[in-house]
């Protein structure tokens, strides 16, 4: 089954935001960790849990560089223990989180060691811990040379995780160890060639790549002009192009899906004070055609056959953007979503 869900900016209203969507028939409900761009994500992760009462709630993404270990798996478990069991763990490498503060995103073998023992000890388990710099002095006084960890408060509930990445190495890994997997492209080839990574990951686990949630982020409008909504959009396929030249440090063009690869022609300096901003400077580069294919955009009917051609491909949720929007565009978005886009989709 095909589920949506959403993202707003971090405001007062949040609140608000989430019960509207939940009523409307958005189960998932993702907030931003990106503390000097916007609000800290752990009081509005709060207002969106008490504010809904079905819905899913989740970072993405939060990150194992600005938040350490242990501070993130309780803060994941406190509210797992306010919602009732409601509550996603939703990580990556880092980006605009990091980057704004001079920081260097997480390697992937950082991520891989650490997202697992977030997610254990906000499920209540036992770890083991090893400090982030083990050539310091260590000062814990628990009467044993090993140093471990639980959150004995915490819920006795298996808690969900979720990756955030675009590469073969981290899709794969995902495959073996995540419950979903956020890809912030809306691009046909592009999440059919991930899936295809995903399934590799799957399969070397003995899982089944079906049982994974596969969540699509990307802003939509529904409208009838199409120059005027592929504007709007124009900032989101920018802020991917900056995700793409990191993967081609590491991965040739030629192993990277095209219309992926794309996005980075003729791009720019990225400037993350103006992160997701449609009208900045460096989003001026992204033709209508990736501004297109990246995300959901035109009549009701034309974002019925592409989120029904995902679905076919393999992805299971779309996370609707909203960031910079207006009020009453982002409550008419969820309204024609309810009416006329989700009761046709899957």
């Amino acid at each position: 089954m095909f589920s949506f869900g959403l993202m707003t900016d971090t405001t007062p209203r949040l609140g608000e935001y989430a019960r509207f969507a939940e009523e409307h028939g958005f189960g998932y409900f993702w907030l931003l960790d990106s503390p000097v761009n916007w609000r800290e994500m752990g009081p509005y992760m709060t207002l969106a849990v008490m504010n809904t009462e079905k819905s899913i709630i989740g970072a993405c993404c939060t990150n194992p560089v600005t938040r350490n270990v242990a501070v993130n798996a309780s803060l994941h478990a406190t509210l797992q223990e306010l919602s009732g069991g409601r509550v996603v763990l939703g990580i990556g490498k880092g980006d605009s989180a990091v980057r704004r503060m001079g920081e260097r995103p997480a390697k992937l073998s950082e991520l891989k060691k650490r997202a697992p023992l977030m997610q254990r000890l906000a499920s209540g388990e036992e770890v083991e811990y090893v400090p982030e710099d083990p050539s310091q002095e260590s000062w814990h006084q628990q009467g044993t040379d090993d140093l471990t960890l639980e959150l004995p408060w915490a819920p006795k509930q298996r808690m969900p995780m979720y990756v955030a990445g675009y590469g073969p190495k981290i899709l794969e890994w995902s495959g073996e160890h995540a419950d979903g997997i956020f890809m912030q492209i809306a691009e046909p080839t592009t999440v059919e060639w991930a899936i295809g990574h995903l399934r590799i990951g799957a399969d070397r686990a003995g899982r089944d790549v079906g049982d994974i949630d596969v969540v699509l982020c990307a802003p939509s409008v529904v409208s009838d002009d199409h120059a005027a909504a592929c504007e709007a959009v124009r900032g989101f396929p920018a802020f991917v192009s900056n995700h793409v030249t990191d993967m081609l440090r590491y991965y040739d063009p030629a192993d990277l899906p095209e219309k992926l690869v794309a996005s980075v022609k003729d791009k720019g300096t990225y400037d993350y004070r103006h992160h997701t901003d449609s009208g900045a400077e460096h989003a001026a580069v992204i033709p209508d055609e990736i501004a297109d294919a990246y995300t959901v955009i035109g009549t009701a009917e034309r974002c019925v056959e592409k989120l029904n051609q995902l679905r076919e491909i393999g992805a299971t949720q779309l996370c609707i953007y909203f960031f910079g929007i207006d009020e009453d565009s982002m409550y008419e978005t969820i309204e024609t979503y309810s009416r006329e886009i989700i009761p046709h989709v899957g």
